[in-house]
């Protein structure tokens, strides 16, 4: 997920995660995950300021550590 950098700031980021976690818990999902790098430490703020947390899951994403982020939610 990403945005322009003229709308950096402006929640849109905020109004896209949510609308996605309302689909998915729409549609029965108690956990959501996603992945980002060690390089998007603006995105890792962003995840973990709206309840996300590391799993402690890492794969490789072409070199670079991929990093999963789990958020348990209530249906």
């Amino acid at each position: 997920m990403a945005v322009l950098p003229e709308w950096l700031g402006g929640g849109i980021a905020e109004k896209l995660l949510h609308a996605a976690e309302a689909e998915l818990i729409q549609e029965g999902c108690s956990r959501i995950t996603l992945d980002t790098t060690e390089p998007l430490q603006r995105a890792i703020r962003f995840y973990e300021k709206h309840g996300y947390r590391r799993s402690g899951k890492v794969t490789d994403f072409f070199g670079m550590a991929l990093h999963e982020y789990v958020k348990d939610v209530e249906r």
